[in-house]
């Protein structure tokens, strides 16, 4: 979830709706030279959920400037439709847990 509002904020053309939901091109943000700081983020996810990388850990390490952009795009998120109560659950923990980011 933090990942589709990142990009809903960054550049939204990047999500494709597929036969199983949303998948994600990068290739825009790979051919860019010069990347803004939530551009470089969505590419550490990227690095993080890769399932064909050895590296892959699942886990991403955020600075405090980070956690709070998140949380922000989360919020925004969370107000453009109206969501089950269990999305608005996850996104809220979510939130809650990148408020703690130091």
């Amino acid at each position: 979830m933090a990942l589709i509002s990142l990009i809903r904020a960054t550049n939204p053309a990047m999500l494709r709706q597929g036969p199983d939901g949303f998948t994600v091109d990068f290739e825009p943000l790979e051919k860019k030279p010069g990347l803004n700081p939530d551009e470089l983020l969505l590419l550490r996810f990227r690095a993080a959920l890769d399932t064909q990388s050895e590296l892959n850990a699942y886990g991403i390490e955020l600075a405090a400037a980070e956690g709070l952009r998140l949380t922000e795009t989360l919020e925004h998120l969370e107000s453009l439709q109206a969501w089950s109560p269990d999305v608005l659950e996850l996104s809220r923990q979510l939130r809650a847990r990148l408020a703690a980011v130091k």
